[in-house]
């Protein structure tokens, strides 16, 4: 399988995406907004930078289906654990407080 050879232009490209999503980031934490906005959007850019890395840098993009199905199923239980966390987390102050226990 021959492989395929992204340009230097490219990487530069998504170096420049990257930075720009840093200074988005970072313009961002100056925002008067709740604390809440500031997790959501602050996740958010996170995530994009880290699809871009693992897309162009790890060379995801031309990879074989074996990789994309170990990714999705990687980030299918990444996000199954995030959300059990989560829900423990958040919903402690429901329950009443129990002397001895």
């Amino acid at each position: 399988m021959a492989e395929r050879v992204l340009s230097p232009a490219v990487y530069v490209l998504v170096f420049a995406v990257m930075i720009g999503l840093t200074c988005v980031s970072v313009g961002v934490s100056f925002l008067p907004i709740s604390l809440v906005w500031h997790d959501a959007i602050g996740l958010v850019i996170a995530t994009c930078k880290a699809t871009l890395v693992v897309l162009f840098f790890m060379h995801v993009l031309y990879s074989s289906r074996l990789t994309w199905i170990v990714i999705v199923v990687s980030v299918f239980w990444l996000g199954l654990l995030l959300v059990l966390t989560l829900s423990d987390y958040f919903t402690r102050e429901l329950l009443p407080h129990m002397p001895g226990h």
